[in-house]
């Protein structure tokens, strides 16, 4: 049977998942720079290979060890499924060394996927090589697929955090707060990279670690994304009209029932300020702003900065 904390711990799992997709589709939406989009596609890919690689190992040994299986149907079954979040994975790094591309200012081209698929496909070869050449015994290899899975992957994931990170940290200087921003959120990445790793090494002398070791996993990314929100705004413009006009503006606010303060924080919306640029300009609050934008929101039916401005541009 699961325990209470297996529970617990798979909702808490699934609700940073939720929580840290829809915060990186919300920076998306307000600032659409391949940064933020790289960074939301290697957190889905990140989160699917997740669930498919630990958390399917996990409540499948629990499911079928309830079910009397075998110990050696056990072990096939869970071992066969981290394969399937391998195609997860590798979109997960792909999107990091683009990531590291993008800080560089190197433009991503159609040719990278390929090599990394090339150079993956390598490193998958020279792992199962490794365990071939060390002729280690079958009962051996049975009895430890999960740990020479586990140090597999998390050998192929340092070798492309290396080269993130190289990207980086090489990478000019071309604004000086816009490098500082960038350079601190690659290292909260690596950051949860190497404290999810550390934690997971926990488990092998204790299996008590477990949940925190699953809780740290999924939680290694909100660091750098909760950091990425908070300083988008000084590194990055937001989304900004490009064609409305003030005839169709007008006629669109006057026919949702905008208000006046309403009218004056889209203007500001449509020329690219942010939250706290509106707030400054109009001498309020900035929770006062955030209000009014919610407001302004629920009375055009749109959901983000994006689809405002896109309401604008159309706008007759």
């Amino acid at each position: 049977m699961l325990t209470y904390v297996l529970i617990v711990t798979f909702v808490f799992c699934l609700a940073m998942t939720v929580a840290g997709i829809l915060i990186s589709h919300q920076l998306v939406n307000t600032y659409n720079t391949d940064l933020h989009k790289r960074f939301f596609y290697y957190l889905v890919a990140f989160y699917a290979f997740a669930f498919y690689g630990i958390w399917g190992q996990v409540l499948t040994r629990e499911l079928l060890g309830s079910l009397d299986t075998e110990a050696a149907v056990i072990e096939t079954v869970a071992g066969f499924l981290p394969v399937l979040g391998v195609p997860f994975l590798f979109v997960s790094l792909i999107m990091l060394i683009n990531m590291g591309l993008g800080v560089a200012g190197k433009p991503l081209r159609p040719a990278w996927i390929g090599l990394h698929g090339v150079a993956f496909a390598l490193l998958l070869l020279a792992s199962w090589l490794a365990v071939t050449v060390l002729r280690a015994p079958r009962d051996f290899l049975d009895a430890n697929l999960l740990l020479i899975e586990a140090v597999g992957m998390t050998a192929i994931e340092l070798l492309y955090f290396a080269v993130f990170l190289l990207l980086v940290l090489r990478a000019p200087a071309r604004d000086v707060q816009n490098g500082k921003v960038l350079r601190e959120f690659s290292l909260l990445l690596s950051g949860g990279f190497v404290a999810r790793i550390l934690l997971g090494a926990l488990v092998l002398f204790d299996l008590r670690f477990a949940a925190p070791a699953l809780v740290a996993y999924f939680g290694s990314n909100l660091a750098p994304l909760l950091y990425l929100r908070a300083k988008s705004d000084e590194a990055f413009k937001p989304v900004r009209a490009e064609t409305a006009s003030t005839e169709g503006m007008t006629h669109v606010l006057d026919r949702f029932g905008v208000t006046k303060r309403e009218r004056q924080i889209v203007q500001k919306i449509c020329l690219g300020k942010t939250n706290q640029q509106v707030a400054d300009e109009l001498f309020i609050s900035l929770q006062t702003v955030k209000d009014h934008t919610h407001r302004i929101y629920s009375k055009l039916g749109v959901k983000s900065r994006m689809q405002l401005v896109q309401l604008m541009d159309k706008a007759k």
